[in-house]
């Protein structure tokens, strides 16, 4: 093994960083997790990094084996030194271990960038950027009739031109549809407008309460009928337009229907801590998006791996009591860890739809 593997293997943070540039938002969507939007979070919030900092962020972050980064907010879009923040990602290197021929091979190449946007400010311009910058672009679509009353702005079919100017571009953009009660009715509309338009993928997440979201968990939660209603229209459509998905958020195996899912990628295990970590607008650490529990700053990164927090997720320490006896129990952390340390206070609490064994 190289000498470049070798330091690698031994890295401790996950491959793929979400940095939150921003905590502002131009928005104001009823599914909103933003930790700090939840009337009584615990979530400190503070300056946010400044252009420099996040400069010294990104050189830190890919010399200690991070590949990926994805740049979302609140609105990143309303930092105005977000391209020159994305350019300086765009000229680093990161060491990107793949394996080859059964062998660990290590190569030095700009990390994997991507940009999660509501899309209300964003452009043709903004999309010719991501083309000559190498940047994927994910922009949300929560509904079409649902649009407005999901987010407060009527903005569905700006956000559906956007993926009509990736069509034209040659950009490889995303849909990102964030199922509620409100937008479950009118999914396979959605999901066929935004591919019909242009987007090349789509990232599904079940909604999940936290942040604002929490408190309006009654009008937006699915039950476990909605959840694989979501799960089946969502494959049976992108297999007609012969498109890829996956659900961003984890599902307790019990709710995943008996069927084969070719097109949309379904996943049970929880991510955070393990394949991706968040950096909040005001430099603090987090094992995922949802959370509210901020680790250590980033300019002191190196006493994460000591965090016990932090190695809960790692060493996946919770253990939901539904698992015990339950059949489909192997490869389950049984939804959203830290969507029940919010809602139950309980990181082993079991999801709410898991069924009782």
């Amino acid at each position: 093994m190289s000498e470049a593997v070798s330091r690698l293997a031994r890295s401790f943070l996950p491959a793929t960083a979400v940095l939150e540039v921003t905590g502002r938002c131009n928005h104001a969507c009823l599914f909103c997790s933003c930790p700090w939007y939840r009337a009584d979070s615990r979530y400190e919030t503070g300056p946010e990094l400044t252009t420099g900092e996040w400069k010294r962020v990104l050189e830190t972050l890919c010399e200690m084996g991070v590949v990926s980064f994805a740049f979302t907010g609140g609105e990143a879009l309303l930092r105005e030194d977000l391209r020159e923040i994305i350019e300086h990602a765009a000229k680093l290197q990161a060491e990107h271990i793949e394996t080859q021929a059964g062998e660990l091979i290590s190569s030095r190449k700009p990390p994997k960038l991507y940009l999660l946007s509501n899309g209300r400010k964003f452009t043709r311009e903004w999309m010719a950027w991501c083309r000559e910058w190498g940047v994927q672009p994910s922009l949300s679509l929560p509904g079409l009739r649902a649009f407005a009353e999901l987010t407060g702005f009527d903005g569905a079919d700006h956000v559906l031109q956007c993926f009509g100017w990736a069509k034209e571009l040659g950009v490889a953009a995303v849909a990102n549809i964030t199922v509620t009660q409100l937008n479950l009715p009118e999914l396979e509309r959605t999901l066929v407008a935004a591919l019909v338009a242009g987007a090349r993928q789509v990232l599904l997440n079940r909604f999940l309460p936290g942040g604002r979201g929490l408190a309006h968990a009654a009008r937006l939660e699915l039950d476990a009928a909605g959840v694989r209603e979501m799960l089946n229209v969502a494959e049976d459509t992108l297999a007609r337009a012969g498109a890829f998905g996956n659900v961003g958020t984890e599902l307790p195996r019990c709710l995943i229907p008996d069927r084969e899912f070719k097109f949309l990628e379904v996943g049970s295990r929880c991510s955070a801590a393990q394949g991706f970590f968040v950096i909040g607008p005001e430099g603090r650490v987090r094992v995922c998006n949802h959370s509210e529990v901020q680790l250590a700053h980033v300019r002191n990164i190196e006493d994460v791996k000591h965090d016990e927090y932090w190695k809960t997720f790692v060493f996946r320490r919770y253990a939901p009591g539904c698992r015990a006896g339950c059949a489909k129990a192997a490869g389950c952390d049984a939804g959203c860890r830290e969507a029940m340390h919010i809602v139950a206070g309980d990181l082993s609490a079991p999801d709410r739809l898991a069924a009782p064994v």
